[in-house]
């Protein structure tokens, strides 16, 4: 196999993309260097200098390395520095807003802004309006008084990076505000008018949709059409994950070509010549591309099926890796960033899988005697090849993004994705009619209403099969590299066709020797990557401090391999059920990146929604062995109440804890529950005081979890005269005003952890408690300042990583 310059190119280009940010490069020297080797290659190739190719993929790797850097600049905002101040905004609604429940999201191009006493121009910002009585379009030009925020940054390792995502669309500070007047139209500004025909098109088609179809079905049909998934039930949304179809809630190359196999068949009807097909699909595929937005799978699928149709229109061999490498090259180019967006990343993977690894799965099946008709054979290997080729193409970089690996994936792709055509047709058909006659549309909403039904059952049918998906820990980017490497191998040597570099490195000068050398570092590095991704096998106690905003969760793994999970968050209505995916479902997932499966324990220390919120999420999607809760009588807090009777419907003991128990899950850690001391209060403002403390002792090493006792409860210990002493408190109330000086100095932590939500209306933690905790020398970590605290008790030693900060001194 030959591959093309082209290919080269773009690998080395989209290489110096990755490593700009991993590795800052002064911008000034990236400049010189990306010059200097222009100048070369134009010397090159003004002499005919036979190596001159290798200077024009160096030249492209620095270019790389300089567009990032520059899109890095272009998306930061020197509104940044003026975070938690008001400003006004004006500017143009650069992009399709995105409603949601109780919000509404404007992209704004700023023609002027004005915060902190000054003015600025240029950029974008994002605008987030709560409750907005009156909802803008693309286009208008509008007048925003609102808080500048910077974008939160991960507090967890794993999470989504909002930050990284906004960057990537050049979005560098985001405006939020609430009430009436504070956005306002001050004029239209000059605005593609497709794209408001396009965009004015989808918004008639998604009334006439609502008019039509159920909730449910409308937002799961606005998803397989157009990619909108801000309305879909997050347990449709999870079901479509874990069976692997999730790709069609994304529009990417299945949407494209369902688009072009419809205008295919219009320009049959209408026999028109080659030339004017090609211009109508062109045309049809920019429509349909400003409507569902230009995300990287949609021009990558949009841009190699125009260049294989201009191939073919030409009378031209059809190269798909070429097309595929045109399609990478100028997605980067127009954002450099793009790079690191999930689905750019599944999109080409997806479909180097099906063009690489398909031919080659097909002709394995084409040799079962399924059928003696060759085209009857061809379909079935075919509709086999597809999605095998896709899965194998994108099962690292699922289990990396999505921390799972589906084993029913191909299953459910063959028995479920057909019925995607069928669903696109009725419905969009049932939207058009409906657009000119409601009635019309009716009479196809209900088949498109019964496949939808069918199509869901086919769905859950596979999520729930045993072993349907298997949650996975974090995987090391070099275990992608390795799986790349050797199912390339593998391709090449049952395919019996050797590796080379170009048309000018043939063996002979050393491109055989190159994709060796090549290939060996990437394995040598992708075995040191898996190595440490499994980690070592020497006993120690981990405890994190998750980041779960105005909120308590601590997840405790002993060196015997028990998990113990104490409190859980919760966002506000999570606990009654109001909250459709709140603070549990962001445990449920640092849990499974962590690669915990079970939970050996969960402890809810109290019936607060901040610190058991999340536990319905958790118990409903983890295996759980022992729920232990302070001894509070039924009926008094009734949401409370129905989160307990789940926990004992799902056959998970519930055990009630009060001081002088203890709790037992490894021998080597000692876990005594030094509160609550009975009676118990039934009053709920006395939560927090009879909340369950925990003490734990490994080795000598000591943690004192508090919950939330105020100086109620604090006094309370100090009065029973229990051991407090330890390594590290977890400082009850996030740190508030409500604390005894004397229970501190009891404790007197080398380590002190306050769980506390960035800008949060308590003003938490208060200076007060941490002077003096500082006062008593003890070290303080602040999930909203350094997000999760992670510490691991090893060989004596106590080490802290924590989640915005990296690695922290332990002493």
């Amino acid at each position: 196999m030959v591959i093309p310059p082209l290919v080269i190119i773009t690998f080395l280009y989209a290489c110096g993309c990755i490593l700009t940010p991993h590795f800052p490069l002064p911008g000034s020297a990236t400049f010189f260097a990306a010059l200097f080797t222009l100048m070369i290659a134009g010397i090159g190739y003004f002499y005919s200098y036979q190596r001159n190719h290798r200077v024009i993929y160096i030249l492209f790797f620095f270019l790389g390395i300089l567009s990032a850097r520059l899109a890095l600049i272009e998306a930061s905002s020197p509104l940044a520095e003026f975070s938690g101040h008001s400003a006004i905004i004006n500017g143009t609604i650069a992009a399709e807003p995105d409603i949601r429940p109780g919000e509404a999201r404007y992209v704004i191009r700023v023609a002027e802004a004005q915060a902190g006493g000054n003015a600025y121009k240029g950029g974008k910002v994002l605008v987030v309006v709560r409750d907005p009585k009156k909802v803008f379009g693309y286009g208008d030009f509008v007048r925003v008084r609102g808080v500048l925020r910077s974008a939160p940054q991960p507090g967890n390792p794993g999470d989504f990076n909002y930050a990284a995502y906004l960057a990537r669309r050049g979005i560098g500070i985001m405006v939020y505000t609430r009430g009436e007047g504070t956005v306002l139209i001050t004029g239209n500004a000059f605005s593609n008018p497709l794209a408001v025909f396009a965009l004015g098109m989808k918004n008639k088609l998604f009334g006439v949709l609502d008019e039509l179809f159920s909730a449910g079905h409308s937002a799961l049909l606005k998803g397989i059409a157009f990619g909108t998934r801000t309305a879909i039930d997050p347990a449709v949304n999870e079901a479509f994950v874990e069976t692997g179809v999730v790709h069609i809630l994304s529009v990417s190359g299945l949407h494209v070509g369902l688009v072009l196999g419809f205008i295919f068949g219009l320009t049959r009807v209408f026999r028109l010549r080659s030339g004017t097909t090609l211009l109508t699909v062109i045309t049809a595929l920019l429509i349909y591309d400003l409507m569902v937005g230009f995300s990287p799978p949609v021009i990558r699928a949009s841009v190699m099926a125009v260049l294989l149709l201009w191939a073919r229109h030409l009378g031209r061999e059809r190269d798909w890796l070429t097309a595929l490498a045109v399609a990478a090259l100028i997605i980067l180019l127009a954002n450099p960033l793009a790079i690191t967006d999930a689905g750019f990343q599944l999109s080409f993977a997806a479909t180097w899988g099906i063009l690489f690894l398909g031919p080659e799965i097909v002709k394995r099946i084409e040799r079962i005697p399924l059928n003696r008709k060759v085209q009857v054979r061809q379909a079935i290997a075919w509709g086999v090849a597809v999605p095998l080729g896709a899965q194998l193409g994108t099962l690292p970089l699922v289990a990396i993004h999505y921390n799972l690996i589906s084993p029913v994936a191909l299953l459910a792709n063959i028995a479920a994705v057909p019925l995607t055509g069928l669903i696109l047709l009725l419905g969009i058909t049932a939207a058009v009619l409906g657009l000119i006659f409601l009635p019309l549309g009716q009479v196809f909403a209900v088949p498109t209403g019964l496949c939808l039904d069918v199509f869901l059952f086919l769905v859950r049918f596979f999520q729930h099969l045993p072993g349907a998906v298997i949650y996975v820990p974090s995987l090391h980017w070099a275990v992608a590299g390795l799986w790349y490497g050797l199912l390339y191998m593998v391709i090449r040597k049952i395919s019996g066709r050797p590796l080379k570099l170009g048309n000018v490195m043939s063996a002979r000068s050393g491109g055989s020797w190159a994709a060796r050398a090549a290939v060996f570092v990437l394995v040598v590095f992708a075995w040191m990557g898996l190595i440490r991704w499994m980690g070592g096998t020497t006993p120690a106690l981990r405890v994190d401090f998750i980041d779960v905003g105005q909120g308590d969760c601590s997840l405790v793994r002993t060196p015997g391999g028990g998990t113990i999970l104490i409190d859980t968050g919760g966002m506000p209505g999570e606990l009654t059920g109001k909250t459709a995916e709140g603070m549990g479902m962001r445990v449920v997932r640092y849990l499974r990146r962590a690669g915990v499966r079970r939970l050996d324990v969960l402890v809810l220390t109290h019936p607060h929604e901040d610190h058991c919120g999340g536990a319905r999420a958790v118990v409903e999607r983890l295996p759980v062995k022992l729920v232990v809760v302070p001894p509070i009588e039924r009926g008094v807090d009734e949401a409370y109440d129905h989160l307990i009777d789940l926990i004992k419907k799902k056959g998970i003991t519930v055990s009630v804890a009060s001081a002088g128990d203890s709790i037992r899950v490894d021998p080597a850690v000692a876990i005594s529950v030094l509160g609550p001391f009975l009676p118990l209060s039934r009053e709920p403002e006395d939560f927090n005081n009879e909340s369950v403390v925990l003490r734990m002792n490994y080795k000598g090493n000591t943690i004192l979890f508090a919950g939330d006792v105020q100086e109620e409860g604090q006094r309370r210990l100090l009065q029973y005269g229990t051991d407090l002493k330890s390594d590290v408190l977890k400082v009850p109330h996030h740190g508030s005003t409500l604390f005894l000086p004397a229970f501190y100095k009891m404790v007197k932590p080398q380590y002190a952890v306050i769980p506390v939500g960035q800008g949060n209306r308590y003003g938490m933690p208060s200076p007060a408690a941490v002077s003096e905790l500082e006062r008593l020398s003890a070290k303080v970590f602040r999930t909203d300042r350094d997000g999760a605290v992670l510490l691991r008790f090893e060989n004596g030693e106590t080490l802290i990583k924590t989640g915005r900060k990296g690695l922290r001194p332990a002493a």
